[in-house]
């Protein structure tokens, strides 16, 4: 009888060291941070998702006008029924479907193949003045992509739309044809413009990590170039592509500016545009299922994307342990060729756009070009009743200074606090990989990418339109708009704080703990200043992208927490283009000085650091 205990020993030891460590685990701040942050990001990304979801699944207060039978919160499919195959069906969302589907996929084909080529030029060929070359090919990114729809409008204005004539028919004499004004060929070529970057982006940099040795020793045996090129070089960029085919797929068929003021005057509607025309018709069930269409959308083609890289990643390996090596081509005599080309085309995406919108922001009467017309009215003029619906030039304008007020705290409260959470989150997944908890964390972060921004918005809409539980009802509230620019921008700097914390080397924060350092002091003293450099890159992207942000924000925006955007969303539908095209200068501007100050700061505390080091 006393061999019991004996062997009740060993297994009663293993279970007090079990409860131990999940003591310590449990007490520890790392897991009780990243406890806190999962909850927050449920409650932010899938309890809206849910209510979403459920919202077009079940009977609203306002449904009995649509079925005598409605009975608020009763499970229903009645409103899919009504959408997918009802008398409207076709025009509520087959067409915008189909219209989404064409403008989106050719669009990121486009983009993808330019971006592409560009990104080889620039990073692979001995084209004349590649280091400035790489800058300004990317300032499209800068350029809102309200900006260039009404730079493209402005160009090719067409008489249907009444008012003043466009440049074109100024130029020659003949009005443009309406498919070059409006639908599907001008939003394909200005989303094209537009986000052509981001493929350029990243091409470039799996691009210069090619090792040139394996192309020269395909060119020794003989191979031809173009051989070279599609049995070489695209395989081995191929996880670059796809990446950039899910980031411009999810941008395009997602957009909304462009479509809205290229696609609206010929009722050409996509999927975005019609969830927005919903809202603005107070039919918010409609506008809901259309959103979750769109995030279903995004959700495929990014499933598509794990699916060709999952499980296979090994055979796209393009640096190895051993030497590595890599070489340009030489362009001989069709260099200056291309550099007049792509000189042309840098020009004509970036610069022409800016100088076609700050000269019609001088027009005293739209639509005459002759240097008589020209006046500073709209930029520092006073209140006319006769001109632009008696509102003052954009520097005296009470609406605009107050949405600049509001634009510059919200860009820059919405990327400071976006790029800490993103660094937290980075740190936990980085340091706990294996974390059921920080895969979860990295997974939950990434979801709102998955979701186009007038979905996102129509989200939070209905999640914060109402009080629930001890949550106040945030419509209408800076606090809002914020939170939506937080969790929107989440999967780009959990990214960047990934990156800047896997640079860490773990042994400085184990050196430190070893010399009774606490949790909390070592973020403080030792991670938070050594991934300066990551805070710096998230704030910035972050910063860029508020500025000149429009659909995540357009269903939310009251006259409390307009932003220059929005406000000049409202002057371009007022058709008062000379103030929307100044206003959009304007924020180009302070977006550019807000993203040369961030950099300067981030830079000047990494030099501080470096001379704390020496």
């Amino acid at each position: 009888m006393a061999v019991g205990p004996q062997q009740d020993q060993p297994s009663s030891k293993h279970v007090r060291r079990w409860r131990n460590r999940l003591r310590r685990r449990l007490r520890s701040p790392e897991f009780i941070l990243s406890l806190v942050l999962l909850l927050a990001l449920s409650y932010l990304v899938l309890v809206p998702l849910f209510n979403l979801t459920w919202r077009t699944l079940s009977w609203g207060p306002g449904d009995t006008r649509i079925s005598r039978d409605a009975e608020p919160g009763k499970f229903t499919l009645a409103h899919w029924d009504r959408l997918l195959f009802g008398r409207t069906s076709k025009q509520m969302v087959w067409k915008p479907l189909t219209h989404t589907l064409i403008t989106g996929t050719i669009a990121a084909a486009l983009a993808l193949i330019l971006g592409g080529t560009l990104a080889w030029l620039v990073t692979r060929s001995n084209l004349p003045g590649r280091r400035w070359m790489r800058s300004v090919l990317t300032l499209p990114y800068i350029i809102p992509a309200f900006a260039l729809a009404m730079a493209w409008e402005t160009f090719f204005k067409s008489p249907i739309t009444g008012g003043r004539p466009g440049v074109f028919q100024a130029l020659f004499g003949v009005a443009p044809p309406i498919w070059l004004s409006y639908g599907p060929i001008p939003i394909i070529i200005t989303m094209v413009v537009h986000f052509y970057p981001f493929a350029f982006i990243i091409i470039s940099g799996a691009l210069a990590a090619i090792d040139s040795q394996l192309e020269e020793s395909a060119q020794l045996q003989g191979a031809p170039r173009w051989m070279i090129m599609r049995k070489i070089t695209f395989p081995m960029v191929t996880p670059a592509f796809l990446s950039s085919l899910v980031l411009l797929f999810g941008r395009t068929v997602g957009g909304f500016a462009i479509p809205y003021f290229l696609g609206g005057p010929v009722q050409y509607w996509t999927l975005s545009t019609m969830l927005f025309r919903n809202f603005s018709l107070r039919l918010d069930v409609n506008g809901y299922v259309l959103a979750i269409i769109l995030i279903a959308l995004t959700s495929l083609i990014v499933y598509f994307n794990s699916r060709v890289q999952g499980g296979s990643i090994e055979k796209f390996q393009i640096i190895s342990g051993k030497g590595f090596k890599t070489n340009i081509t030489r362009l001989q005599k069709w260099r200056w060729p291309i550099f007049s080309l792509v000189a042309t085309f840098a020009l004509v995406a970036a610069v022409l756009p800016i100088g076609l919108l700050a000269y019609q922001s001088l027009m005293l009467v739209d639509g005459h070009y002759g240097l008589g017309n020209l006046t500073a009215h709209y930029w520092i003029g006073a209140s006319n009743p006769g001109i632009a619906w008696g509102y003052p030039g954009l520097l005296r304008n009470p609406l605009v200074l107050g949405g600049a007020w509001n634009s510059i705290r919200f860009a820059v409260s919405g990327s400071f606090i976006a790029a800490i959470v993103g660094l937290l989150i980075g740190y936990i997944v980085v340091r706990n990989p294996r974390s059921w908890l920080s895969k979860l964390l990295n997974q939950i972060s990434f979801l709102p990418y998955l979701f186009p921004g007038i979905a996102f918005g129509a989200m939070y809409l209905s999640m914060f339109a109402v009080r629930r539980g001890p949550i106040p009802a945030l419509y209408g509230t800076f606090t809002l708009i914020v939170l939506v620019a937080l969790v929107k921008r989440l999967p780009y700097t959990t990214r960047t704080g990934a990156s800047a914390v896997a640079q860490i080397g773990q042994e400085l924060e184990e050196a430190a703990q070893l010399q009774g350092a606490s949790w909390l002091r070592r973020l403080r003293s030792i991670v938070i200043p050594l991934a300066t450099s990551g805070i710096v890159s998230g704030m910035m992207v972050t910063f860029v992208g508020l500025m000149r942000v429009l659909a995540p924000i357009i269903l939310l925006i009251t006259p409390s927490t307009r932003v220059l955007m929005t406000v000049a969303y409202r002057f371009a539908e007022d058709d008062i283009l000379q103030l929307s095209n100044a206003l959009i200068l304007l924020v180009t501007f302070i977006t550019l000085i807000g993203e040369l100050i961030i950099w300067r700061l981030g830079r000047g505390r990494l030099s501080r650091l470096r001379e704390g080091n020496l």
